[in-house]
């Protein structure tokens, strides 16, 4: 008895399955968008992060006049260094470039990736630029609080106490600091799987 592909289901799903499958093709439209939408995340991420650059300058700036002690003094300097750095070394290796009205897919392709990089490597270093520089300032502010607070009367009588309380305070930091840390990992990641996307997108292309 004769069987074809018209009577057997398994036929039927081999010759779906086997069929040329059609290129995915992605338009120069296409990528522009991707672009702009990239350049406009960038762009309002770095405003918030001058926003509460402002914020960090203003706020241990009035600490300095707060606070006699001078370890809590150098260590309102030290954070607000700290953040003048961040924040150019936000706009240095984070501002996003803008797409040439004339170019092509290739370029725009070539270009739209290089920024998808230069995002992604900008956040897998987040601990060397971003979270490291606060460290020192963050360490010695507290340790000046710990001796603002032994110069007031009576202070002796609760030195463990304060002296927890700074430990404690210091540990909510990291807690912050290994959050962040992770979060631009996740961030990372996301970008990662967008870059091998765009590469295999145009591949097929």
């Amino acid at each position: 008895m004769h069987n074809d592909a018209r009577n057997n289901p398994d036929d039927l799903r081999m010759a779906w399955q086997n069929q040329p499958a059609d290129p995915v093709r992605i338009s120069l439209e296409d990528i522009r968008r991707k672009a702009r939408g990239m350049q406009r995340h960038v762009l309002r991420r770095n405003l918030l992060e001058y926003a509460a650059g402002v914020l960090v300058v203003a706020a241990f700036g009035v600490y300095i006049f707060m606070f006699p002690a001078l370890l809590a003094r150098l260590g309102c300097v030290l954070i607000i260094a700290a953040t003048f750095l961040v924040l150019y070394t936000l706009h240095q290796r984070g501002s996003s470039r803008t797409l040439a009205a004339d170019a092509g897919a290739s370029t725009c392709l070539s270009f739209h990736r290089r920024e998808l990089e230069r995002q992604r490597d900008l956040l897998r270093g987040v601990w060397n630029w971003y979270l490291l520089p606060f460290v020192p300032g963050i360490v010695i502010f507290h340790l000046g609080l710990f001796q603002f607070g032994m110069q007031q009367p009576g202070a002796r009588q609760h030195a463990g106490t304060a002296a927890a309380g700074i430990g404690l305070s210091l540990l909510v930091c990291l807690g912050v600091f290994a959050a962040i840390g992770a979060l631009n990992r996740c961030g990372a990641h996301k970008l990662q799987c967008e870059i091998e996307a765009l590469d295999a997108l145009g591949r097929e292309s």
